[in-house]
């Protein structure tokens, strides 16, 4: 009997697609990774989620190119000791589409910037009732019966002027989630809970942001210059937007 061979193989990435405007995955198959020497090859596995077998688990940048996308680049690190690869979702700006005008765009330079989201002003569908910081669970009240299918959601102030960014680990119910970290500001009921909306920045100062384009299309932007943070509404439908860092108010900062 000859010799036998056993080939081991490691998941060392896991990349799931995602639209940044709809927060749906990308089933779009025209998609292109680049990365310097060695080349990784991506494994599809349907549902935007693409792997990498034995790639090694050194810090490197990535780019990706989707079909209908703009490209993006994302610095790829491995925490110290992490056995289980967690799945990392990757969120793609839309291309502008002229015909369907389905999008609706901020875009802009400001030097320094290096984080730019977004939640809604008028989309918000459910409120907070209590959270229980042991159990990392929050108590929602959700007349409209919203799924929670998203991973990033902001809470809002009561000024509305801005907002705490939590992970969701599970949807317990209709009534309730569990955060993937304890909150770090005080809790109000009623205080409204959005999904937060990702937009893309590079190191040349260009920022794009983009969302649906609803009748209404009132935004909390949320970003980071210069190791600072800012928060700014804007308008969409209204032309001539750009960011400004205007310096916020011990109250705003307060969620």
């Amino acid at each position: 009997m000859g010799a036998q061979a056993t080939i081991h193989h490691r998941l060392d990435l896991a990349l799931r697609l995602l639209d940044s405007v709809t927060g749906k995955v990308i089933e779009e198959r025209n998609t292109r990774f680049f990365t310097q020497s060695p080349a990784k090859t991506a494994i599809p596995r349907g549902g935007g989620l693409y792997l990498f077998l034995n790639s090694g688990r050194e810090d490197f940048d990535m780019e990706i190119h989707v079909y209908g996308y703009e490209p993006r680049t994302v610095r790829i690190t491995y925490p110290e000791q992490e056995e289980n690869m967690p799945v990392r979702d990757v969120y793609l700006i839309p291309l502008d589409n002229p015909v369907l005008e389905n999008v609706l765009t901020l875009r802009g330079n400001l030097p320094g910037i290096e984080e730019i989201e977004a939640v809604s002003l008028t989309d918000a569908n459910c409120c907070i009732k209590e959270f229980d910081a042991r159990k990392r669970i929050m108590t929602i009240l959700n007349s409209k019966n919203i799924r929670f299918h998203h991973t990033h959601y902001g809470l809002l102030n009561r000024e509305r002027t801005a907002y705490e960014h939590f992970e969701l680990e599970k949807e317990i119910s209709l009534q309730a989630i569990k955060c993937k970290k304890r909150l770090e500001q005080e809790v109000f009921i009623n205080t409204p809970i959005v999904r937060v909306i990702f937009g893309q920045t590079n190191e040349q100062g260009d920022y794009v942001l983009k969302v649906r384009n609803d009748e209404i299309a009132q935004y909390l932007v949320r970003f980071v210059a210069n190791g600072n943070t800012f928060y700014q509404k804007v308008d969409f439908r209204q032309e001539g937007n750009f960011l400004e860092c205007q310096k916020e108010t011990e109250e705003e900062r307060e969620v």
